[in-house]
């Protein structure tokens, strides 16, 4: 049996996509650590991690001293509170240096599952919001394009204090249209308090 030839007429393995989850922020305006806000039991935190569990290697860039077992690999941002562009860069930096592709998903979405499951739906894109809005930390990225532009971002002086945009936004990639509420966030106790009573 020729062997090299099956091998040949098999399907090509696709590795799943690597996943960065922002956890950084001070959560000043909820007046608490929102990522441990529960809606079912569950924790912000919990159920975005929940939702990037197929994804390989998974990164979460916290502030805090967030500990996680099943192989997530726990980073922070430099500076301590840099922003959205430093947890990025932070995320990235534990990366393995195949990583192909690479989902951005922010931790605080009140509906992480239907965002992940429409970022693992495209080849590249950033999911936009009701409105048509970018949200620059709900997106999915080729993992070279995003470690050259953080270069360059970095060879200009830094991504200290930057916003999300400054990073994902450069790199050129298709707004998609998410389904409807699949990017909301839970910035305030007002924004959880509504979706408890839609649930």
């Amino acid at each position: 049996m020729d062997t090299s030839s099956a091998s040949r007429d098999l399907p090509p393995v696709t590795r799943p996509p690597a996943a960065i989850v922002i956890a950084g922020g001070r959560s000043s305006r909820f007046g608490g650590d929102k990522l441990l806000a529960r809606i079912d039991g569950r924790t912000l935190l919990a159920r975005t991690m929940a939702a990037v569990a197929a994804c390989e290697p998974v990164v979460l860039v916290s502030a805090t001293a967030a500990t996680l077992t099943g192989g997530v690999v726990t980073v922070s941002e430099h500076p301590r509170w840099g922003g959205p562009a430093a947890a990025i860069v932070a995320g990235v930096s534990a990366l393995p240096v195949d990583a192909d592709e690479t989902l951005i998903v922010a931790a605080d979405l009140a509906h992480p599952e239907a965002a992940v499951a429409a970022l693992l739906a495209i080849e590249a894109g950033v999911l936009t919001d009701d409105d048509g809005r970018a949200q620059w930390l709900v997106a999915r990225v080729p993992t070279a394009a995003l470690r050259e532009r953080i270069a360059r971002v970095e060879a200009e002086g830094g991504t200290a204090d930057l916003p999300a945009r400054a990073i994902v936004g450069e790199l050129g990639l298709p707004l998609v249209a998410a389904p409807a509420g699949a990017t909301a966030d839970i910035d305030v106790q007002e924004d959880l308090d509504r979706m408890k009573e839609h649930r």
